[in-house]
């Protein structure tokens, strides 16, 4: 086995155990935390930000990857709003905090995104984990291969608009549950 593989089976048990642990924290019920949302939203974006420019900022050149960004980043968006509907929210009686449950669906989505984007990166390059700009080896061609290269590439930005819609929605969901509690002022911010 080559150094190269190893690394990738590597990161992919890794990924494994930080998935399977999001997605048991997400099958349990928990409070809506607005800060958390928030700062934890912004880290996604960052992240997201950074691999998009790491794996495709000359992408901005192909009109096809343009539109199929805008395309990626509504369809992420829609999805963030469905999922957020799918959940549920209520308030504890007994502290009045906001609690929210069904966050599984959007972990088994989420990690479908990840893993179709994976496997469109292999069918481009060859490794899903590969850190070249653009389809390589002799396979490199325009065709197939360049548009899933593409694909690979703004399938970044539906999983950030399901991250960022989901941020936002349960935030304004949580600012509204606040301004509805007895004693909170209509002009009082939330937080």
């Amino acid at each position: 086995m080559t150094g190269q593989q190893q690394g990738t089976l590597l990161t992919v048990a890794v990924m494994t155990v930080l998935v399977s642990l999001g997605v048991a924290r997400r099958i349990r019920p928990q409070p809506v935390r607005p800060t958390r949302l928030l700062i934890f939203g912004a880290f996604v974006v960052v992240v997201i930000g950074l691999s998009l420019v790491g794996t495709g900022a000359h992408l901005i050149q192909s009109p096809l990857a343009v539109a199929l960004a805008l395309v990626c980043l509504a369809v992420g968006v829609l999805l963030g709003v469905i999922l957020v509907r799918t959940m549920r929210l209520w308030t504890d009686p007994n502290t009045g905090e906001l609690w929210m449950a069904g966050g599984a669906l959007f972990a088994i989505i989420l990690v479908g995104t990840v893993v179709l984007r994976l496997g469109v990166r292999y069918a481009a390059t060859g490794d899903p984990f590969s850190s070249t700009n653009g389809p390589t080896g002799p396979s490199a061609q325009q065709g197939l291969t360049g548009f899933l290269y593409v694909l690979s590439s703004d399938l970044l930005l539906l999983t950030l608009g399901l991250w960022v819609s989901r941020a936002v929605l349960l935030y304004l969901r949580y600012r509204e549950h606040m301004a509805q509690r007895p004693g909170a002022h209509p002009s009082q911010p939330a937080g």
